[in-house]
């Protein structure tokens, strides 16, 4: 499976997102989340942040698996998956973020903490 072309067609993180989730369900299968191993399961595509961490956990999990373990069925579909979640991780960091996920987002308080210059008084006449 070649996801990156896929993955960089698409223009939106939105729509990344979208199409991870359609792919992983093709991969499940439509397993119900309790027939998964573990670290298969609660794999979150919702959000920037929640495709972030769970390409984090991916990472975790089958970097430390050895050689014995790759022929597992399992460990094979997890690996096709964490493929999938670091490409789709990728692209999303080369597109901008989508405006209606930044409309509510909170200031950073280092922006609101920026003193302005005080200007000085102009002399009255």
């Amino acid at each position: 499976m070649l996801y990156a072309n896929l993955i960089a067609s698409l223009n939106t993180r939105s729509d990344v997102r979208g199409f991870l989730a359609k792919e992983l369900d093709d991969l499940i299968g439509g397993q119900p989340q309790q027939d998964l191993p573990a670290e298969l399961a609660d794999l979150a595509t919702g959000s920037d942040r929640e495709v972030i961490e769970t390409s984090r956990r991916l990472d975790k999990v089958f970097e430390t698996r050895s050689a014995a373990d790759t022929k597992c069925p399992d460990t094979a579909m997890g690996r096709k998956i964490r493929d999938l979640f670091a490409r789709a991780l990728q692209r999303m960091k080369e597109l901008p973020p989508d405006p209606r996920e930044t409309l509510h987002a909170k200031p950073l308080a280092s922006s609101t903490a920026v003193a302005q210059p005080r200007q000085k008084r102009r002399p009255r006449r």
